[in-house]
């Protein structure tokens, strides 16, 4: 048991990897694959040395009551690239959506919101630890 959770930690918890495994449980966790997330962290943490851990904490963004947003924020984000404008929600429309190009608008805006999500969160995990880094070097509480 000691070896798999060492195994699935990954090492000593860098500043670096700390961010890394927050970054890719976000990328993760924005993605419209509901009950797989944990499967997609082992996946990727594990090869990476990184802290599956903390990965799957962070890939927990997208609980049941903001899953929906992200998932709209995604596809309005894809159309307005692929097409130029947003989609209209409303029931009609949403009824009368072709899959293709539902597909590729869910598949280009996930890829941008997960990487904002990943940047913006591997940047804030990067900086706080260092800052307590250096408090706890000095000192301070």
């Amino acid at each position: 048991m000691h070896r798999a959770w060492a195994r699935l930690r990954g090492g000593e918890l860098t500043p670096r990897r700390a961010a890394l495994s927050v970054a890719v449980g976000l990328a993760i966790g924005v993605t419209p694959l509901w009950g797989t997330h944990w499967m997609i962290v082992l996946a990727v943490t594990l090869p990476l040395r990184l802290d599956a851990g903390l990965a799957f904490l962070a890939s927990n963004v997208s609980l049941p009551f903001l899953a929906p947003f992200i998932t709209l924020a995604e596809i309005e984000l894809g159309a307005w690239l692929l097409h130029g404008r947003w989609l209209p929600v409303d029931p009609r429309a949403l009824r009368a959506a072709e899959l293709r190009p539902l597909l590729a608008e869910i598949a280009l805006g996930t890829a941008l919101v997960a990487a904002a999500f990943a940047a913006v969160g591997g940047a804030l995990t990067l900086a706080v630890v260092r800052l307590r880094q250096r408090r706890r070097a000095r000192g301070a509480p």
